[in-house]
């Protein structure tokens, strides 16, 4: 299998006037092609810091972040804005929809910025792959949770990833949506290979990934 992603001894720690926070504390990590992966952990272990640290919206204190055969650790916020813009999907468990574009748009804005031709009728028929024919034209706050993650996670799919984050993307969504979001996420990363890293307090969830990591006080326990 090939490494897609590969953490070496990385440090995260915080300043707060005179003291430091280390918050994750030396991980060794590889993620594969095409692989599934769960990191669970109670609140406050350092996952979210971790997905943080994976798409490059964190930088590490120390160590050295390879993704895609590139060592990213030391990129400027430009280069990693361009690697998430093309390569890395990233879901959260808040959506982060812009509020005045309707769906449709949300999904079309992000194949634009990649320089796609038809964005708007590719976003389309994501959208329409989610079940969200009759919301194409339905702002954010017309939508509900269900439908709101659902399109969250159609934009950060439209540009085919090679790796999807998830950060408890069915945190707030109740069972019967969490299940929808779960099948939508393994099934696109299965259709693309992509490598999907996800992180989640629901075991059943965790399950059927291939593997599942531990995040304990910043540490793999």
């Amino acid at each position: 299998m090939n490494t897609l992603l590969e953490l070496k001894q990385i440090k995260l720690h915080y300043k707060n006037y005179n003291t430091s926070v280390e918050v994750i504390k030396g991980i060794d990590l590889k993620i594969h092609s095409g692989e599934k992966v769960a990191v669970v952990g109670k609140s406050g272990s350092g996952k979210t810091s971790l997905i943080m640290l994976m798409g490059g919206l964190e930088k590490p204190s120390s160590g050295e972040i390879i993704f895609d055969q590139q060592s990213i650790s030391s990129f400027s916020e430009d280069q990693l804005a361009d690697i998430r813009k093309q390569k890395i999907g990233i879901v959260f468990q808040s959506f982060y929809l812009i509020p005045n574009y309707t769906a449709l748009e949300n999904v079309s804005l992000i194949l634009e910025i990649n320089g796609v031709g038809n964005a708007k009728q590719q976003a389309e028929e994501l959208l329409v792959q989610f079940g969200l024919k009759d919301r194409l034209n339905h702002f954010p706050t017309q939508l509900s949770g269900g439908e709101q993650q659902r399109v969250a996670i159609a934009r950060s799919m439209a540009v085919k990833p090679k790796m999807i984050l998830a950060d408890e993307p069915t945190g707030n969504l109740d069972s019967e949506n969490s299940d929808m979001i779960s099948k939508l996420l393994f099934e696109y990363a299965d259709k693309n290979q992509s490598s999907l890293v996800l992180v989640t307090h629901d075991l059943k969830f965790a399950e059927k990934c291939d593997r599942m990591i531990k995040i304990e006080d910043g540490m793999i326990v």
